[in-house]
């Protein structure tokens, strides 16, 4: 995947999935960085360095350095003063020069406003998990196949398209809001722990702890407590679901890798498949469909996924193309 040896900050700063560990883009580089690191606790120092200067340089790649343009500055008054002209043309470079600086000045707050509203967006790919922490202190899990999205100077704001777990720092001292936008609705929390799902053209949301507020779309205000598991379509403009969970590990076990069924009829529980994973399910017969499954299969192996499901219901699972084909033994 990449080189084997890191000995310099050069070797570091010279692959690119380094730089995509740094800065968050990447689950699998992530994932990989996360246990080179953990593995190689002697090159602790040179990973940092070369973090910050990986930082450092997104930053100053933003920026205009200082020093030009005061040396530009200088060079265009020096010119003023080698011609020495007349008053009403000393009264032109004067103009010139006062519209040189004002050029460089909203350039430089120009680029630096674009910095500060920089859009950050994090993907995954099917069969992938990511971890976020935001500027905020805030912890996200994205789930495969989606993504997350916000800006650099309000990352209490976040677009969610797929499936997160939040876990939101509560700001006690100025008691500031944390937003998850979708296309159904709006989640405003101050400190909690919930999930949020996109996918099937709706949006469900599971609260683990604290209390939320939904904005439908519709216009419409739900309050949720924890235990509270709500669908809501902006479609259909209607809640599809509003029920509590007894059990929050059914709604929120993808996020330690592993999907749980329980008592749910093989036709669902391969719908989460598809999510997860992104193949197409074909039921070679409607028997298999209603045969009910309990149990756990991982989020990221899709081989080992299959296998259990096999094992778990007496059925056969064939990958062909982007379908698996399921049938009875």
């Amino acid at each position: 995947m990449i080189k084997k040896e890191y000995n310099t900050i050069n070797d570091f700063l010279d692959d690119d999935s380094f730089k995509n560990w740094v800065l968050q883009n990447n689950g699998t580089d992530v994932g990989f960085w996360d246990f080179w690191i953990a593995n190689n606790k002697d090159k602790e120092e040179l990973v940092s360095t070369a973090k910050d200067l990986v930082l450092g340089i997104a930053f100053n790649q933003q920026t205009v350095d200082k020093e030009k343009i005061s040396l530009e500055w200088q060079k265009l008054e020096a010119k003023i003063k080698a011609k020495n002209p007349v008053a009403k043309k000393k009264v032109k470079y004067l103009k010139t020069f006062s519209v040189a600086a004002s050029i460089l000045l909203l350039i430089s707050i120009g680029i630096y406003f674009s910095f500060i509203n920089t859009k950050m967006t994090h993907k995954t790919s099917y069969g992938e998990i990511l971890n976020i922490k935001l500027l905020d202190g805030s912890r996200v899990t994205l789930n495969s196949n989606s993504s997350l999205s916000y800006y650099k100077n309000e990352s209490r704001k976040v677009w969610l398209s797929g499936e997160a777990f939040f876990q939101v720092d509560k700001k006690i001292a100025t008691n500031a809001k944390f937003w998850v936008i979708t296309n159904d609705l709006s989640v405003e929390v101050y400190g909690t722990s919930f999930n949020v799902n996109t996918k099937k053209e709706k949006t469900d949301v599971f609260l683990e702890e604290g209390n939320i507020w939904l904005k439908l779309n519709n216009g419409a205000d739900k309050k949720m407590l924890p235990g509270n598991y709500i669908s809501y379509s902006a479609e259909k403009n209607k809640i599809l679901e509003d029920i509590n969970t007894l059990d929050p590990t059914i709604k929120t076990s993808w996020k330690n890798g592993s999907l749980l069924f329980e008592n749910l009829s093989l036709e669902k529980a391969m719908e989460k498949i598809e999510e997860s994973y992104g193949y197409s399910i074909i039921f070679k017969d409607d028997e298999s469909k209603n045969i009910l499954i309990t149990g756990a299969v991982p989020i990221t192996n899709i081989d080992i996924c299959l296998k259990a499901i096999e094992k778990s219901v007496n059925v056969i699972i064939v990958k062909k193309d982007n379908n698996l084909i399921i049938s009875k033994k």
